[in-house]
């Protein structure tokens, strides 16, 4: 994902959002019934806490705290939570996996992220054996990783600013085929590379190159100085967004721009502009 006419505390502010002030949707509170299996009440309601949840209707809940019905909390409704029903009972066989496909919500909208997967079993919660029994209440609310990481939607965000590149022809063609290889191979990124048939060296990727000096130094010990003009674009970041699958990438970069507009226009109804 590439920013463009932007400056690096608008980069790293989108960065601090995504991370911890996008809302979620996770377990919250878990009401254990009955559990005969060999895994503690505790650890039970730890490994349903950390499940992902569909995010999309997070906008759409109250926080707990905000909810007309209830009183923080203590109190959960349908304006501010999800319930999810857990019952399974190992009758037959020797152990019975029981997982996130055996979560019973009571909003179709709000699953874990993987029950919608065909081709997924589901994440395993507890391993029954013959005769165990686990039968289970959790609610889920809505939450923003700063209150706790289980709201946080993301599992990496970096950035890093790109670059512009100029090699220059003239000088490259002096070099002999393995200096060439030898420079080429000083990118850590590896995005130069070479053309079979003219054997020129070419930019693989220009749009996702980032700023490095490597190659400058490498060009400047064969003592070839100026072999390539490289500057740092400081208008352009390409952002690395992996999510827990709360949400999609795009849609959580969207949430997060739309946070990061109400704060700057609270910031300017702040700002006394009298003199």
């Amino acid at each position: 994902m590439e920013l463009r006419g932007t400056n690096e505390s608008v980069v790293r502010t989108l960065q601090r959002i995504m991370t911890s002030e996008v809302p979620t949707i996770a377990i919250d509170i878990v009401i254990v019934e009955k559990n005969s299996s060999s895994v503690e009440n505790l650890l039970l309601a730890d490994r349903l806490t950390v499940i992902p949840l569909t995010g999309d209707r997070a906008s759409s809940l109250y926080y707990s705290t905000d909810c007309p019905n209830c009183k923080g909390f203590k109190d959960y409704c349908d304006l501010c939570s999800v319930e999810f029903r857990l019952s399974a009972k190992c009758i037959a066989g020797e152990t019975l996996d029981v997982t996130t496909k055996d979560l019973i919500t009571s909003n179709s909208a709000v699953v874990p992220v993987d029950f919608r997967n065909a081709t997924s079993g589901g994440t395993l919660i507890v391993k029954l054996g013959i005769g165990e029994e686990v039968k289970l209440k959790a609610i889920a609310r809505k939450g923003i990783g700063k209150v706790k990481q289980k709201w946080s939607p993301v599992t990496t965000v970096a950035y890093f600013s790109l670059a512009q590149v100029k090699i220059n022809e003239e000088l490259m063609e002096t070099l002999t085929l393995e200096q060439k290889k030898d420079w080429v191979a000083s990118c850590p990124a590896n995005m130069f590379q070479i053309e079979r048939h003219t054997q020129k060296v070419v930019l693989s990727r220009p749009e996702a190159y980032h700023y490095d000096d490597k190659v400058t130094w490498k060009a400047e010990a064969m003592g070839m100085p100026g072999l390539v003009e490289m500057c740092e674009k400081k208008d352009t970041f390409m952002f690395k967004l992996e999510t827990t699958g709360a949400l999609e990438a795009f849609q959580l970069y969207i949430n997060a721009l739309e946070i990061l507009k109400q704060e700057l226009l609270l910031e300017d109804d702040d700002i006394d502009y009298s003199f």
